[in-house]
């Protein structure tokens, strides 16, 4: 598949603004939410923004905060274009794996339960917390064994 992460750029932000405003405006909608592309923009400098790249082009992107003790998974967001592709499988684990090179014992996130993602987070360890406000919080415990020798982001970061 020829996948890597890489830090985002802040060129990146609104094609990730973009992509996560298209891909959440379903169950958003359904809710009465309005997308706050402002909170977003907020958001950039609070979390750790990651690109998702397939060979020379992005493919998504992560976005993760450390949150209670745990790494907090606050986005994954696949090009439609691209889902389906096992893009998605092969980021959860990268991320376990930064959690676990990082000393954290949880990965931990949130998400809509008719969201299709929601399956592919219990097939990959997550159990559910609990469900509140119609949102289903979710964490996968990492055991202490679980790192690599490679570390699955290159530290180059662009501007």
């Amino acid at each position: 598949m020829n996948l890597s992460l890489r830090p985002a750029e802040l060129k990146e932000l609104d094609a990730s603004e973009s992509l996560s405003r298209l891909n959440m405006s379903s169950y958003r909608a359904s809710r009465g939410i309005s997308w706050d592309p402002e909170r977003f923009r907020l958001s950039w400098g609070e979390f750790e923004n990651l690109a998702i790249v397939q060979g020379v082009q992005c493919a998504g992107f992560i976005r993760l905060l450390p949150e209670d003790g745990a790494l907090a998974i606050r986005d994954v967001q696949i090009f439609p274009e691209l889902q389906g592709k096992g893009i998605g499988t092969w980021a959860i684990e990268q991320i376990k794996l930064l959690a676990s090179d990082r000393g954290y014992a949880a990965v931990k996130l949130r998400v809509y339960p008719e969201n299709p993602a929601m399956a592919l987070y219990t097939r990959l360890g997550f159990g559910v917390e609990r469900i509140e406000d119609a949102v289903v919080h979710m964490h996968c415990y990492i055991p202490p064994n679980y790192s690599c020798m490679d570390s699955p982001v290159n530290t180059h970061r662009g501007g």
